[in-house]
């Protein structure tokens, strides 16, 4: 079931959410243009500029090596900020070294506004709902959604029970045992913020991010990895930050970590995936931007725990009941504003 939001656009995302939840008779993916597919092989290999965690690339690197032996994927994970900043240097000075990329969609009007992004309309379009590409159409699609919500380490919480709600966190028992990944420097962690701050009004969410400030967490970022690792190992009972890491980091839900079942589990936003407009090799990068938009490579996605936005393709079996809410994005200078709030109450 899906949180209602307030915002024209969170009511059109959470009807595709719930319209994503059922699985349907979609087709399977289309088979590549042979000829595209000899083109790539003569360019050899492809190189990858992604946001997703290295244990997601390397499972989609080495899938698409499989279906296509002679084309090798080179990747290269950054977070967010620090990809960003990556790709606009490089870019500007004439480095001309990534052929795909995926990054957070609401990065990427800038990158197409710079002449950066190619319009390369994938073959797969047609099995994703306009909301989740770009307009005017073919610059990229948003194939996949982060969440974020609260994991545990399911021997770590014992003899307790794990947080029901986001309130349990506030317990006497988590003190100094939560780890979360920093809404100062974390975009993704700044939307659930802003989501809270939505859900409970101003004062009581602030209220609510003092308090849990008060129980002492360990503090990490920019990227959200260090929390998971954490948790999985058991060094951290609670973990808040993203939980497509307790299939990533935790090797999935018959390991050691799980999600908990506070709610909502928070839509910070996805990536998008787009091809260079001066990619190096143009058609490896037209046939891996087509494979990752493709319901195989979507299957494989979704079973690390990320939500597929491709039509029809099942969940993670975690999150297929789960409540999803789908905060409001701030931007420039009201980012800002919540930035400095933020760091008045966690540091940072």
């Amino acid at each position: 079931m899906l949180h209602k939001g307030h915002s024209r656009r969170d009511l059109l995302l959470a009807g595709g959410l719930m319209a994503l939840a059922a699985p349907s008779s979609a087709a399977r993916a289309a088979e590549a243009d042979p000829a595209l597919v000899e083109a790539a092989r003569r360019e050899g290999k492809v190189m990858f500029y992604g946001e997703l965690i290295t244990p997601t690339q390397r499972a989609l690197k080495a899938d698409f090596e499989r279906r296509y032996p002679g084309i090798i994927v080179d990747i290269l994970y950054l977070s967010g900020a620090p990809m960003m900043n990556r790709v606009m240097s490089e870019q500007s000075a004439g480095r001309h070294l990534a052929d795909v990329l995926a990054l957070d969609a609401l990065r990427l009007p800038a990158l197409r506004e710079k002449g950066f992004l190619a319009r390369y309309v994938s073959r797969e379009a047609g099995n994703y709902d306009a909301k989740w590409q770009s307009d005017p159409q073919g610059y990229w699609i948003q194939n996949h959604l982060y969440l974020v919500g609260v994991t545990y380490n399911k021997q770590a919480v014992q003899p307790h029970a794990p947080p029901a709600s986001y309130e349990d966190l506030l317990r006497p028992e988590w003190a100094g045992k939560i780890a979360m990944v920093t809404p100062v420097a974390n975009e993704l962690m700044l939307y659930f913020a802003s989501g809270m701050i939505r859900d409970r009004g101003e004062g009581p969410a602030f209220e609510f991010f003092r308090a849990l400030a008060a129980q002492r967490p360990l503090i990490f970022g920019p990227g959200g990895i260090r929390v998971s690792q954490g948790v999985a190992n058991g060094e951290f009972a609670i973990g808040l930050g993203f939980v497509a890491h307790v299939f990533t980091v935790g090797g999935g839900e018959d390991g050691p970590m799980a999600i908990a079942p506070a709610r909502p589990i928070y839509v910070a936003s996805g990536p998008g995936v787009a091809v260079m407009e001066h990619a190096p090799r143009p058609n490896a990068a037209r046939l891996f931007a087509d494979y990752l938009n493709s319901r195989e490579a979507q299957e494989l996605i979704s079973r690390f725990g990320y939500f597929s936005t491709y039509n029809g393709v099942q969940q993670a079996t975690s999150l297929r009941d789960a409540r999803l809410s789908v905060p409001p994005y701030p931007q420039g200078s009201e980012a800002e504003a919540l930035r400095r709030r933020l760091a008045e109450v966690f540091g940072g």
